[in-house]
C-alpha cells in the first residue's frame, strides 16, 4: 500500500500539517502510526481530493448513524435510532444528489482496511465464518452482479474476528492480496446486515460506497448502479410533499 508522510499530505492538500492530523484523529483520513510518525494512505488522501474538489463539505455521518442509514434503506428499522432520528435521517438521504455525498457521509463506517493474502481454496469457507459481512465485490455477487475473480473476497470484521482469521487461515497482510477486511467497532454491521445464499452481508448501501471505494472501473459502474437503485425505491416511497 502506498503511503505519505503528514507533511506530504499536507503539501498535496494545500493545508497545514496540523489540519492532517486533525483529519486522521477524526478518521476523515486513513492512517498508521510508525515509530513516531503517522503514515497516510496515498490512496485515501487521494480520495479525499476527490470529495474535496467536488465541492462535498458535509460532515461524515457517526458510525452509529452511519449504518443505521444503510439499515434504513434496505426496510431495516434501525431500533437504535429514535423515531424522530429515523425520519430525519430517511429525509436527508431521500434528498441527497450524487455518489460522493454518500462517499463523505460514510466515510466513518469502520476503523480501517487492511489487504490480505488468503489462500483460494479458503475464500468461501472464510465468508461464511461466524462474525464476517461479506460487502463489495462479495456481496455484489449476492445482489447479482458478478464482478472481479471468483477467489477475491471483501468483508466487515471486528478486531477480535480478524484476529482469529488471521490465525485460523494464516492471513498475510499485503498490499496485493486478494482479501480486504474493513475493521469495525461494535456490532452495527451484524445488525443491519442480511443473510443472502450462504453468507451474511453488509446492506446495499454500504456495499456500493465500498464498490465506489475501490476505484476499478467496473467496480464503480457497479456501485453507481447499486446506489441508484436503493436511494430510487426510497424516494419512490416516500409520501409526495404538499405546498399547502
Amino acid at each position: 500500500m502506498s503511503e505519505v508522510t503528514v507533511r506530504e499530505a499536507a503539501e498535496r492538500l494545500n493545508v497545514d500539517v496540523s489540519r492532517v492530523r486533525q483529519l486522521l484523529s477524526a478518521g476523515t483520513l486513513e492512517g498508521r502510526r510508525l515509530g513516531r510518525q503517522w503514515l497516510v494512505s496515498a490512496t485515501d488522501l487521494d480520495r479525499h481530493q476527490a470529495l474535496t474538489s467536488s465541492g462535498v463539505r458535509s460532515r461524515a455521518f457517526s458510525v452509529r448513524v452511519a449504518w443505521a442509514a444503510a439499515a434504513l434503506l434496505d426496510g431495516g428499522d434501525a431500533e437504535w435510532l429514535t423515531s424522530g432520528e429515523r425520519s430525519r435521517l430517511l429525509a436527508r438521504l431521500a434528498d441527497a444528489e450524487g455518489t460522493t455525498v454518500f462517499q463523505r457521509w460514510l466515510r466513518r463506517r469502520h476503523e480501517g482496511v487492511t489487504r490480505y493474502r488468503v489462500a483460494d481454496a479458503d475464500v468461501a469457507s472464510l465468508l461464511q465464518e461466524e462474525g464476517i459481512v461479506a460487502t463489495g465485490l462479495s456481496a455484489a455477487r449476492q445482489y447479482g452482479q458478478a464482478l472481479g475473480a471468483a477467489n477475491d473476497a471483501e468483508a466487515y470484521v471486528t478486531a477480535d474476528v480478524l484476529g482469529q482469521l488471521v490465525r485460523d487461515y494464516v492471513l498475510v497482510a499485503t498490499a496485493r492480496g486478494n482479501l480486504l477486511l474493513h475493521r469495525v467497532d461494535g456490532d452495527w454491521h451484524r445488525r443491519s446486515g442480511g443473510d443472502q445464499a450462504s453468507a451474511r452481508v453488509a446492506p446495499r448501501l454500504m456495499t456500493a460506497v465500498d464498490l465506489l471505494d475501490a476505484g476499478d472501473a467496473r467496480a464503480t459502474a457497479a456501485g453507481r448502479a447499486l446506489l441508484a437503485e436503493v436511494v430510487g425505491q426510497l424516494r419512490s416511497a416516500r409520501p409526495p410533499r404538499s405546498d399547502a
